[in-house]
């Protein structure tokens, strides 16, 4: 059965609730919330419902239904558990023209009430047809989490410019496309922080942002070619508009593990900026029209920091352009993601940008595969290494990382006979258990534990390739005790989400 979605004007209108048990409270609460004139019919009712007849709220009939009950109304619930009655009920509504809704018999519904979360004037409706009224209460708590007081004052404030924006943009393509820039834009931000002027000033902004800005075609397979960005990007003509960036942390790998500001932010980009290890699912979830650019760079590439330039100059060219610029890294953009760099360059050049912190691959690639980089008995701390630092001339402290209860090195597994070696060197026991994860949280992980003095030789063995974590320290036998899922933590949790 298919219904037709539609938010009813109650205003003035009269409805009748026949029941007077909880489940008909609850409807008379919302009808009245909506402006609708209530009387209910029933020969007991809850205190709440007495409480309202006695005030004058609504109208209180105090005995069954009977024909005719529905004279003058536009609206009707049958809040009983007499399919008998609803049967009656149904009959003088389809006589008299009145839509019904029969609280859990869907034969006798010619309309059905939702599940319903209202912020203001933002109202989500869940719908399951009838069939599942718990799956559709479910779904509206989700919903819930994402629509917020903030989401009701934004609401507000467009309503407010929506007469004023139509009389500015005349032209009803033009200002629809304006629109869909307003609310995609980092406006909610504003909101958020209490900034009502300056949310004000980002949509004056929009408003008057040339429309014949070029668009930049979108592309899984687009490349940052070098050389990419003109001289003139720092002369007057690019600044006619006020874009920004987010540098956001992707997580380790499974595209779940993306934070949820930071999966907001992805949807309403215009251009995406990403690394190799972020998941191509993860990019396409960005709008479709949104430009998304490949800048993943080599491991151990000589022009890695020629690259860096070249990213940080494409940055700052897409925002000058008054566009939205998601720069999606891997982990976290500020372990060993060279995001503190990109913030620099960017405010060197007077371009917005806000950070949102992403998982790390230090802590959650151990922990999917069993492994706590902690531990109350094991190990009260922990240090975060790059491999790129572990091979040729190394600026770190190797005496004290082999004291360091639990080690971590990321991006190490191309160095990881010199990591051991060093370790060694410095006195660190061989019978230390060491392992490697590569390709943690994804589907692919493969785990390979042994000992410090081993471990090199048996990744070798199996054959490993990165991206891959490194973990050195007592905390690697705790593995045996919490899971030996060669596939990850994260995905059988995923599984177990999905089955509501």
């Amino acid at each position: 059965m298919t219904f037709y979605p539609v938010f009813l004007d109650l205003r003035g209108r009269r409805a009748v609730v026949i029941g007077g048990g909880a489940i008909a409270e609850q409807k008379v609460l919302g009808l009245l919330a909506a402006g609708a004139h209530v009387t209910v019919v029933s020969p007991e009712t809850t205190p709440r419902l007495r409480e309202l007849a006695d005030a004058g709220g609504i109208e209180l009939r105090r005995r069954p239904y009977r024909s005719g009950d529905l004279a003058g109304a536009w609206l009707a619930i049958a809040g009983t558990d007499d399919r008998a009655a609803n049967a009656r009920v149904w009959a003088e509504a389809e006589r008299e023209g009145v839509l019904l809704n029969a609280v859990d018999d869907l034969d006798h519904c010619s309309f059905i009430a939702p599940a319903v979360h209202r912020e203001g004037d933002v109202t989500v409706a869940v719908s399951t047809a009838g069939k599942s009224p718990a799956l559709a209460a479910r779904l509206r708590d989700r919903a819930a989490r994402l629509v917020g007081p903030a989401e009701a004052r934004l609401c507000e404030l467009l309503g407010e410019l929506r007469t004023e924006v139509a009389a500015r943009v005349p032209e009803a393509r033009a200002r629809t496309a304006l629109w869909y820039r307003i609310v995609d834009s980092d406006l909610i931000e504003f909101v958020r922080g209490g900034d009502m002027e300056g949310a004000r000033r980002r949509i004056e902004e929009l408003v008057t942002q040339p429309r014949d800005l070029p668009r930049l075609k979108p592309g899984p397979d687009t490349t940052l070619p070098l050389r990419a960005v003109p001289q003139r990007a720092h002369s007057s003509e690019w600044e006619y508009g006020r874009g920004v960036v987010y540098l956001v942390g992707a997580g380790p790998g499974d595209p779940g593990l993306i934070t949820a500001k930071g999966l907001e932010l992805l949807r309403s980009a215009d251009v995406v900026v990403y690394d190799r290890l972020v998941a191509p699912s993860l990019v396409s979830q960005a709008p479709p029209e949104a430009e998304r650019v490949f800048v993943g760079k080599r491991p151990h590439g000589g022009e890695a920091d020629l690259i860096q330039d070249e990213i940080n100059a494409l940055l700052i060219d897409r925002a000058r352009r008054g566009l939205t610029v998601v720069r999606l890294k891997g982990g976290d953009p500020f372990v060993f993601g060279r995001g503190a760099e990109e913030c620099e360059a960017l405010h060197a050049a007077g371009v917005p940008f806000h950070v949102v912190p992403g998982v790390t691959s230090a802590i959650a690639v151990p922990a999917a595969a069993g492994i706590p980089v902690t531990h109350r008995r094991l190990a009260s701390a922990f240090a975060v290494v790059t491999g790129h630092e572990c091979d040729g001339v190394s600026h770190l402290d190797w005496e004290a990382l082999a004291r360091v209860p639990t080690l971590v090195v990321l991006m190490g597994l191309s160095a990881l006979r010199e990591i051991t070696a060093r370790l060694l060197e410095q006195g660190a026991d061989p019978d230390t258990p060491a392992a490697v994860i590569a390709s943690g949280t994804l589907p692919a992980q493969r785990t390979v534990v042994g000992t410090l003095a081993t471990l090199a030789t048996r990744v070798e063995e199996e054959g490993l390739e990165p991206p891959a974590t490194v973990v050195v320290g007592e905390v690697v036998r705790v593995r045996a005790l919490l899971s030996a899922d060669a596939v990850g933590l994260t995905h059988p949790a995923e599984r177990l989400v999905s089955q509501v």
